[in-house]
């Protein structure tokens, strides 16, 4: 089909209910009128959209509306994360409709931010809205601060805050005498910002308070969960409002992996045709080469001109009425195997949740303790295994679903040299005979006891080559305030640790491993064993934990065996 000519029309207004002007750049054919292919990001609709380009889409017959939100660069208003984007995403859906060189259909895409704001539009009820595309997106702002059983994401929050938030607060104030110096402090405290991680409390953090103005920051901190704030920014508590198909794509090393599956799972099961398309990729990356692995060219097959096919392919069909090739929901990507793989549904329907139990003698510290990992249940009594977490200095975050800045600090990374750590707990399995599939989610169930009045307890799912390289592949965190309510646990009791899902081949001769510890610093913030926090707290205290794995308390991780 040939290109069309394309108008870029920028700066172009439009009112909320409200009263605010919201700008936006539109891109469209010359001529005649078109689908409406709209996103609403806070990270300037000049620069910010960084994974796709709108003239592509409008080529290919399409009028692309790129909007900057409430409050970001050219639109006016107060920006608070998320809190305008449901009835903005309405409003603006009503407008796009309408524009005269519009056919009154509208679908959405976009990443990350972007992609959950058209997940609020979704349940916004917009009726003009036909089809979506959330990649990499979340189903939830509600108790932002238990997202991970309990456990704040110390990274990403501070990161985001400082590297994406900020600067154009600062810019929209307008020239101010010290404008350019606090620009570059933040500059600077991004270069810097492993030494600033230590910092506590939070809700003091100097590289964002002494900017003055980021009080929202702070202000976010101290909400309680539960509060209401958090409950306007919710989908997945409004699942049934969503009524428009959707193309998820997912990374397996992403922060937002289970929200995005959960997104597509809803909409799956209620039959509106979504599809779900999982990589091995971190957070807007699409590639080939994630943390430590080259996950071969097959990894690219949804990167540069190939991720603006699958979604002309999705929109052509849903807002156009064009066919679209047979294929089943679900495409996801094998690690280990390094190909592509499809299912009918998820979780896989030939799956077999497999527990791994854990063994030891007593010693499973470190990957050179005697921790072992075996399908046989466990008799006797038994040995527990101990050590001691210490909040101040806490275990190294060393890859995974993080989206907090540093150098490689995401994706598969090897453990070995973390794995030496006394307070890790390794529990190894025997050289596979053959290649096993582990692909679905993964849960640890967890005894033990702590001798905290609240702690932590973290999980982490490793593959090991027979030249001892050991990649992560899931992880997960609980916090134990989450499991018992009042006082110090004395008693042993049993976590759910969630570490969300995989797909990995463990090749013959590798072996599968699991590490249980008390931190993952500074993906997630140290739990101070006090029942306090550091979000407004500097005290601290070491927690002595001891781990059982005996017949009446059978330690395990269950993976999802594809047979």
């Amino acid at each position: 089909m040939e290109a069309k000519r394309i108008v870029l029309e920028r700066n172009v207004a439009m009112k909320t209910r409200d009263g605010v002007t919201l700008m936006a750049d539109i891109y469209r054919p010359e001529e005649g009128k078109y689908p409406v292919l709209l996103t609403r990001l806070p990270y300037s609709k000049e620069y910010g959209l960084n994974f796709m380009r709108a003239e592509i889409l409008a080529e290919a017959g399409y009028v692309v509306i790129v909007q900057d939100v409430r409050g970001r660069y050219s639109s006016a208003g107060k920006f608070v994360p998320y809190v305008a984007e449901a009835n903005d995403g309405f409003d603006t859906i009503q407008w796009a409709a309408n524009l005269p060189y519009a056919n009154g259909v509208v679908g959405m895409f976009g990443l990350s931010y972007y992609g959950y704001t058209q997940m609020l539009a979704a349940i916004s009820g917009a009726p003009e809205l036909k089809a979506i595309a959330p990649v990499m997106a979340q189903n939830s702002m509600t108790d932002v601060f238990n997202d991970h059983n309990g456990a704040l994401e110390l990274g990403m929050w501070e990161t985001w805050n400082l590297e994406s938030m900020l600067p154009n607060l600062i810019a929209r104030e307008g020239e101010t005498a010290k404008r350019t110096e606090r620009l570059q402090g933040i500059l600077n405290d991004l270069d810097n910002i492993n030494s600033w991680y230590d910092f506590k409390p939070y809700v003091e953090w100097p590289p964002i308070v002494k900017t003055g103005v980021m009080s929202y920051f702070s202000d976010l901190m101290k909400l309680p969960s539960g509060d209401a704030h958090w409950e306007k920014l919710t989908v997945r508590d409004n699942y049934e409002k969503v009524n428009v198909p959707g193309l998820h794509i997912a990374g397996w090393y992403d922060c937002f992996l289970d929200k995005t599956i959960a997104n597509f799972e809803n909409g799956h099961k209620r039959g509106l045709g979504d599809r779900l398309i999982i990589g091995p990729w971190t957070h807007a990356n699409f590639t080939q080469y994630i943390g430590e692995r080259d996950f071969s060219s097959a990894a690219n097959k949804f990167s540069g001109p190939n991720m603006h096919k699958i979604h002309l392919e999705w929109f052509d069909h849903h807002l156009k009425g064009a066919d679209m090739a047979e294929q089943e929901a679900v495409l996801y990507f094998a690690m280990g195997a390094n190909e592509w793989r499809s299912a009918i549904n998820w979780p896989l329907p030939n799956t077999r949740y497999t527990p791994f139990y854990f063994e030891s003698d007593g010693s499973a510290n470190t990957r050179n303790g005697d921790g072992r990992l075996s399908t046989r249940l466990p008799e006797g009594d038994g040995k527990p295994d101990f050590y001691t977490y210490n909040p101040e200095n806490p275990v190294p975050s060393n890859g995974g679903g993080t989206l907090h800045k540093g150098l490689q600090v995401d994706g598969p990374k090897n453990q070995a040299a973390l794995e030496l750590r006394e307070d890790v707990l390794c529990y190894t399995s025997l050289p596979l005979e053959e290649e096993m599939e582990v692909t679905g989610p993964v849960s640890v169930e967890l005894y033990a006891k702590t001798d905290a009045v609240n702690t932590d307890f973290t999980a982490k799912l490793v593959d090991v080559a027979p030249d001892g390289t050991a990649f992560n592949l899931a992880d997960g965190i609980i916090r134990a305030s989450s499991v018992y309510k009042n006082g110090i646990a004395q008693n042993i009791l049993k976590y759910t640790i969630d570490l969300w899902a995989v797909s990995n081949v463990f090749l013959k001769g590798h072996m599968i491993r699991v590490e249980i510890s008390s931190s993952n610093f500074p993906r997630f913030d140290p739990n101070p064993n006090t029942g306090g926090s550091f979000i407004d707290t500097t005290a601290s205290v070491p927690a002595h934990q001891t781990i059982f794995h005996d017949a009446a308390h059978p330690s395990c991780i269950i993976l999802p065996i594809i047979r």
